[in-house]
């Protein structure tokens, strides 16, 4: 399980929101793009977000938790989830292009 968490001052929550500051979901999934790549030996851009769904926010200094499954050598797709503590925040599917090969 890897955590993410955003400080409270991080230039990001200037615009995003005034009053109310959430981390943008391209963010978290960028993040998550990194996360996953990593774990599969690709560069984040080969990976592509599939489908996405946001269901609460994260705010400033919030931690949050990535899980998934390490997807098996030959695999094209992944499946993650975004939770702080136990709570929902997002989760979706990434997938890349079969490597000549394999």
């Amino acid at each position: 399980m890897k955590h993410f968490e955003v400080a409270d001052g991080h230039p990001v929550f200037a615009g995003h929101f005034p009053g109310r500051p959430i981390v943008p979901g391209v963010m978290l999934l960028e993040w998550v793009q990194a996360e996953i790549g990593q774990a599969v030996g690709r560069a984040t851009h080969e990976i592509r977000v599939r489908e996405a769904k946001f269901f609460m926010p994260i705010e400033p200094a919030q931690r949050a938790q990535l899980r998934f499954d390490a997807p098996a050598h030959d695999a094209t797709r992944c499946s993650f989830e975004i939770r702080r503590e136990e709570t929902l925040v997002a989760r979706g599917t990434l997938e890349w292009s079969a490597r000549d090969g394999a």
